[in-house]
């Protein structure tokens, strides 16, 4: 099993968590508090909230059930874009079939123009639904191309 770290927007979750549980316990059990001290016990809930919070986080359960067990994304190239197509565009066509992980419109390298290609970075079942739905699909007065991005090669191998 692979643990990551908790991104800072479910790090902050976490937090929340911690606190709504540290409350829930200080007023949950008032003859406990009397003994231990409230600010005891309030701390007491805080840190066990707080590592209940970041153990989940870490873990990154998917109440929704959507994503995949493993929470692999597949890159998807997309070709033929009309150069006047932004970021969030692209990301909103594709947010139709799954969670978008990231967009990537290619530019040249001296103009900084768009080249008319990308890659969207995605979960593995939506890249699969996105890919045979808007292979060939007219956006912006062109036809994508739309299909599984291979595996970007190391140039100093290719050099070899």
């Amino acid at each position: 099993m692979k643990v990551r770290f908790p991104a800072p927007d479910t790090f902050g979750a976490a937090l929340i968590l911690a606190a709504v549980l540290a409350l829930a316990g200080y007023l949950l059990f008032p003859p406990l508090s009397h003994r231990l001290g409230g600010a005891m016990l309030f701390a007491a809930g805080v840190a066990a909230g707080a590592f209940i919070g970041i153990v989940l986080a870490a873990l990154r359960l998917d109440t929704t059930g959507s994503a995949s067990a493993a929470g692999e994304s597949k890159s998807i190239f997309v070709g033929n874009l009309a150069y006047r197509t932004s970021k969030e565009e692209l990301q909103h066509l594709f947010a139709a079939y799954g969670t978008v992980r990231s967009v990537r419109i290619m530019t040249d390298r001296v103009t900084r123009r768009p080249r008319g290609f990308g890659f969207v970075e995605m979960d593995a079942p939506g890249a699969a639904a996105a890919i045979k739905a808007l292979d060939g699909r007219d956006f912006y007065g062109r036809q994508l191309k739309v299909n599984e991005g291979n595996e970007r090669k190391n140039r100093e191998t290719q050099a070899a």
